[in-house]
């Protein structure tokens, strides 16, 4: 077994990089050793080989108080830019802190950057909780991450970290089996409109603001031509979207919002019985049903629990994982309301305006309370890329969006990891979107 020499100091933080890194995603069982005199993170091998991680991040801080935050969130400790981009064996790895350099002797590999560090700093989001940017919906933006300011949004860097130590301890002899983990491709769906036309009334109110309010003849005669005059709801692509799905061996998660009042952003009859056939309809055909906690339900954990509730109540099966609505998100509050909820998993992990690993991870994994200093239960499914981001925010075309999903799948593919696409049941049937329904078939059935 693989025995971890480490100083007590931040031992909490320090045991969930070990899980993470090294158990999750590496499968290495270890015990951990604590002495006092140890400096940095050294992993001594079964075969009495040793890698020396440094640690150069929390051996700088002194415990926290009782109660009080951990000292090193402060702005001043996030790292302006990264310390360098180390090369070992043909590859690079992103260095946050430490140095970019490995020495090696006969037994003996001293890695100089501090990957631990790294991986806790992009697994927990603490640079999330300390700098106070947001942009107009009370998001962090992709820009004042550390990530996107150095260019690593679309790199999985913490999967690259627990890479590197393999090789690493393949070079010093020992290459224990793999993870038995594959490549997968989670399809996610979040119900903000169920229906375009809840009356005869919405149908002429499409093709009015089409002609006189946006002016766009073109657009109405798509509406004339595929829907006007036809039964069924452009939103209604469901039954349409399972068949995909089935055909290429994936299980869809539809995440619905709970019921609140009519002012509400994106409000729906959860009630209606449209609506409530549609969960039950999709639960009958294996679907998951998960839950969109609503605009206003952000940072609100009465809200929040109310519209679970609601929605646990008309899903004929166990809703237990979903988004939230606007990918509108607070470190660590919102996975605190989460875990209280007993959900199973989160997926809102990703930037509204840029595609990308988040979290620098393309798997889920447990988050870590870094107020509370311990791990919970709930798991984070990092979102890899959404339509709306491709199209409103990129504004790439069809052809640049397919090469840049397909990049993205390329490294999380490397991985064995978990891809998790986004797309609205609204960005399918309309003019406007008419012309990504070929990107959506060919990404889920590469």
């Amino acid at each position: 077994m693989l025995t971890i020499h480490t100083s007590n100091r931040y031992l909490p933080e320090k045991e969930y990089c070990y899980h993470v890194v090294l158990r999750e995603l590496l499968d290495w069982d270890f015990r951990i050793v604590v002495s006092e005199t140890e400096k940095n993170h050294r992993l001594l091998l079964p075969n009495g080989s040793e890698i020396t991680v440094e640690d150069h991040f929390f051996r700088r801080f002194a415990e926290p108080e009782p109660g009080s935050p951990p000292p090193y969130l402060h702005r001043e400790n996030i790292p302006p830019a990264i310390s360098g981009r180390m090369e070992w064996q043909g590859e690079d790895y992103f260095v946050l802190f430490g140095h970019p350099h490995i020495s090696t002797e006969a037994r003996k590999i001293a890695c100089c950057a501090d990957l631990f560090a790294s991986a806790f700093f992009m697994l927990t989001r603490w640079e999330e909780y300390v700098l106070p940017d947001r942009d107009e919906h009370g998001r962090f933006p992709a820009e004042k991450s550390l990530a996107g300011r150095a260019g690593f949004l679309n790199r999985p860097v913490v999967n690259e970290y627990a890479a590197l130590l393999r090789q690493l301890a393949a070079r010093l002899g020992w290459d224990p089996p793999a993870p038995a983990r594959t490549f997968r491709l989670t399809v996610t769906c979040d119900v903000d409109h169920p229906r375009l036309w809840w009356s005869a009334a919405d149908r002429l109110r499409t093709l009015g603001g089409s002609l006189l309010r946006r002016g766009n003849f073109a657009e109405t005669r798509f509406w004339l031509k595929n829907h006007a005059f036809r039964t069924g709801d452009p939103y209604d692509v469901f039954d349409e979207w399972v068949d995909l799905l089935e055909q290429n061996g994936l299980t869809g998660h539809f995440n619905f919002l709970g019921k609140r009042p009519p002012s509400s952003n994106c409000w729906y009859p959860l009630e209606h019985p449209a609506v409530r056939g549609l969960i039950r309809n999709l639960a009958g055909r294996g679907q998951q049903i998960g839950f969109h906690p609503s605009y206003e339900a952000f940072g609100d954990r009465e809200v929040f629990g109310r519209e679970l509730a609601s929605l646990r109540a008309v899903s004929p099966v166990p809703v237990t994982t979903g988004r939230q609505h606007y990918l509108r998100f607070a470190v660590p509050d919102t996975w605190q309301v989460w875990e209280e909820a007993g959900m199973d998993w989160d997926s809102t992990l990703g930037y509204p305006e840029a595609e990308g690993f988040r979290c620098g991870i393309c798997c889920d994994y447990p988050v870590f309370d870094i107020l509370r200093r311990q791990m919970l239960r709930l798991r984070e499914k990092p979102l890899t890329a959404m339509e709306v981001t491709l199209v409103q925010y990129r504004r790439y075309t069809p052809e640049t969006a397919f090469e840049k999903l397909s990049a993205l799948r390329r490294q999380t593919v490397r991985h064995n990891g978990e891809f998790v696409l986004l797309w609205h049941n609204s960005s399918w049937n309309t003019y406007f979107w008419a012309g990504w329904r070929d990107v959506f078939r060919a990404f889920i059935s590469w």
